[in-house]
């Protein structure tokens, strides 16, 4: 069973340096924890997290005569970086979840990736476990 008020503190070491919320959420935008901004405004990123993560898997997908369209590059998905007017953000899958980060504009891309890839290491295991036993 996930812990909310764990998965929280996890999501917190995170969220510093100029990252200014963090959010596990599933494929649907439904918010499982977060840390960093208020849960409205973190409903909100969830719900801009799930439609960019869909939206990208749609392109990616065959189109109906079966040819892959291969418009945004080849292979699986790893994660979205987005940099953007006012800030950044990354979004990746870890088991059946995404994780979405947001920071400030000043933060480097490169950290963002950093921080986005040590968390969803530490996530994955735990998470994949409780997609399984809820399957």
């Amino acid at each position: 069973m996930l812990k909310p008020r764990a998965l929280s503190e996890v999501l917190a070491q995170v969220t510093n340096g100029g990252i200014q919320s963090t959010v596990l959420l599933t494929r649907d935008g439904a918010l499982l924890a977060y840390s960093g901004f208020e849960a409205k405004d973190a409903k909100i990123i969830a719900a801009m997290a799930s439609s960019i993560f869909a939206a990208h898997q749609r392109v990616r997908q065959p189109s109906g005569s079966g040819v892959p369209q291969n418009i945004v590059g080849s292979g699986d998905l790893n994660m979205i970086l987005l940099d953007a007017e006012e800030g950044k953000m990354a979004i990746t899958a870890v088991a059946t979840q995404l994780v979405c980060m947001v920071a400030k504009t000043n933060v480097q891309l490169g950290m963002l990736k950093a921080k986005m890839d040590a968390l969803s290491s530490y996530l994955q295991e735990p998470l994949r476990q409780v997609s399984q036993s809820n399957n």
